[in-house]
């Protein structure tokens, strides 16, 4: 298809359970009147429950199934990168839902925009209230905002891919869990123009991958992430005094349930 508006890159393996979601995710783009793509990309040898999912969709449009020969889920979403056609890319999880009452209000912001980078909301599962990390958008502000570890959840964030390959911006494979983050750090580092919208349009799966690890490892991967990315590493002065008390700030919320204290 010609002219792709957006391209949704998701990484998929052991997807069983969430292969409703997924389903539901492709119909509430259906009954839209935009050009978009679904890009689900798979590590080989494909396992049994994406080889069912491609079965499927086998009917669908707009549908592609993208084999990557690397290993992890940020060498997943470079393949995405490489192989979409969109102007405009966002990458989620299989677990993620759209937030499927405003999909058209969604659509209706990408048909008229014109910025690198937009800042949609999230909702958690399970909660009513939105997450917003960041109040700033556009200049140093927002780069700094993102040094100073207070970014917006990744999968409420649509990026223009044009942007993307001009700078070659990619994902760090050799991080386990904070590569998305980076990601949006140095795209940040470029000065590009970005938009806010008050719009959620994520549920996001606040027990999924990222979940497994802990505080202090995610802070730690940003140290080494600002570090091995040339544009990001004269900020790392600051990442790490910022970390530093961020771990020491988690540690001190916990010293109740660790310690009992005698007055």
């Amino acid at each position: 298809m010609d002219n792709i508006q957006l391209s949704i890159i998701i990484p998929i393996k052991d997807i069983d359970h969430w292969k409703k979601n997924i389903i539901k995710n492709i119909q509430s783009f259906k009954k839209c009147e935009f050009n978009y793509e679904f890009l689900f990309v798979y590590s080989s040898p494909i396992d049994k429950s994406v080889s069912n999912l491609q079965n499927i969709l086998k009917e669908e449009k707009n549908i592609i199934f993208c084999l990557d020969e690397g290993n992890g889920i940020y060498s997943a979403m470079n393949k995405g990168i490489e192989s979409s056609k969109g102007e405009y890319l966002i990458f989620v999880g299989a677990d993620d839902s759209f937030n499927h009452s405003r999909i058209s209000d969604f659509v209706k912001i990408l048909k008229n925009n014109h910025s690198d980078l937009i800042l949609f909301e999230v909702l958690f599962k399970g909660e009513i209230k939105k997450r917003k990390f960041l109040k700033t958008e556009g200049g140093i502000t927002t780069l700094i905002h993102w040094t100073l570890g207070q970014p917006r959840v990744h999968q409420g964030i649509v990026y223009k891919r044009s942007f993307i390959i001009s700078k070659k911006i990619r994902y760090l494979t050799r991080l386990k869990v904070t590569s998305d983050y980076i990601f949006t750090s140095e795209f940040c580092s470029h000065k590009p123009l970005i938009i806010k919208k008050n719009l959620p349009i994520i549920f996001y799966n606040i027990d999924g991958f990222s979940s497994k690890f802990s505080y202090s490892y995610r802070y730690l991967e940003h140290i080494k992430g600002y570090f091995l990315i040339p544009r990001l590493r004269k900020y790392l002065a600051i990442v790490i005094i910022s970390r530093t008390i961020l771990i020491l700030y988690k540690f001190v919320l916990n010293l109740p349930r660790k310690f009992k204290f005698i007055s």
